[in-house]
């Protein structure tokens, strides 16, 4: 395995570009593995204690990763190991601290051979709030890793760290951006990472849990553990599955004492190849049945060009007045009355009092 040193340079001048299009994060890793001789690259992060998993890799490695997954390596990674000398130094290859004996007999390095795997070179890119390792997978047909390629090494993992924290930082702007908008539009809404931890969350959701219904160390309390449950269960479903509506996701009830349940609703957004370099994937959107939604004369009117007249009538009538109700409690004539409905309808593109009122129940600006 050596680093042919040019088409690193050019690989690594592709990172910049991948922070602001996360789609081209994994041709981007392909190319840095290429550049460096490997046999291919992934990026690992901890799923618990002592454990492992794949947070992107590139293609030619998924048989490989498959059966790590199958055979639960991830919990039993030899290269656990290597964790305390790779944070002092950053940069290790581990060749230099694993014997001969044991790449030759350890169940381990036999499991990797299966699938053409050698040694490897792992890389700390972590960040503040997430612990990553980039790591250069060499062919068992290659020769180890050589320490005078050291210095490309060191000049991949400074990069890719460079990129992660600048692309986490953008994408924080996005979110905190769109928590502000949910905040404009009195909607509670909880923002989640790709491990479902709570990432931020805006003032209206701040306020709706309180008491019991809580949120402690990146997680979300509900006052009862079978809520609870429900609730990472739906937001694992939703964390996973890409490209998945809303509406294709279950609504989970958040009990509160002396009041009726809140309702949570999961959505996710981005793409699995951002997720890594992502401050968050998902959010759960809060809705208090206990509390009246009141609608704003100038977002009607403004969306579907209704006439003040109109715009009062309106609300009137989705509120469940007839017409004859209208005329009678507010001094207007009932033909009035009956003409601005008829031109309400039009205008909203619905055809009675029950679509008018599901309409603007769906309308929280």
């Amino acid at each position: 395995m050596r680093v042919d040193a040019e088409l690193l340079s050019q690989a690594l001048d592709r990172v910049q570009t991948a922070v602001f299009e996360p789609s081209l994060w994994l041709p981007t890793i392909e190319a840095i593995g290429r550049a460096s001789g490997a046999l291919g690259a992934n990026i690992m992060e901890p799923a618990g204690r002592g454990a492992f998993g794949a947070a992107l890799s590139t293609e030619n490695l998924d048989g490989l990763l498959e059966g790590y997954v199958r055979e639960d390596w991830g919990t039993r990674d030899f290269r656990a190991q290597l964790l305390p000398p790779l944070l002092r130094a950053g940069v290790v290859l581990e060749a230099n601290y694993v014997s001969r004996e044991q790449f030759d007999h350890h169940e381990y390095y036999k499991f990797m051979r299966k699938y053409g795997v050698g040694d490897s070179v792992l890389m700390n890119i972590s960040s503040a709030t997430d612990e990553l390792y980039f790591v250069l997978q060499n062919s068992v047909a290659e020769d180890s890793p050589q320490p005078d390629d050291m210095p490309h090494f060191h000049a991949i993992r400074t990069r890719l760290q460079t990129a992660l924290q600048l692309a986490q930082h953008i994408d924080a702007s996005r979110v905190m951006g769109m928590a502000a908008a949910f905040e404009t539009s009195n909607i509670g809404c909880i923002f989640f990472n790709r491990k479902g931890l709570v990432t931020l969350t805006n003032p209206k959701a701040d306020a709706l849990f309180t008491g019991d219904l809580r949120i402690s160390r990146g997680e979300v309390r509900a006052f009862s553990a079978a809520e609870t449950a429900r609730f990472n269960r739906e937001l694992k479903i939703a964390i996973q599955a890409p490209g998945q509506s809303i509406d294709a996701l279950s609504a989970v009830r958040l009990s509160r004492p002396g009041k009726r349940p809140l309702i949570a609703r999961f959505e996710r957004f981005g793409t699995h190849l951002a997720d890594v370099f992502s401050h968050s994937c998902a959010m759960a959107l809060i809705e208090d049945p206990d509390e009246d939604v009141q609608l704003k004369p100038e977002t009607l009117m403004a969306l579907f060009d209704l006439t003040p007249a109109e715009t009062r009538i309106s609300l009137l009538v989705a509120s469940g007045m007839s017409a004859v109700d209208i005329a009678c409690r507010h001094g207007i004539g009932y033909e009035t009355v009956r003409s601005h409905i008829r031109s309400i309808f039009r205008k909203t593109d619905t055809g009675r009092q029950s679509e008018l009122s599901a309409l603007f129940g769906r309308i929280r600006l």
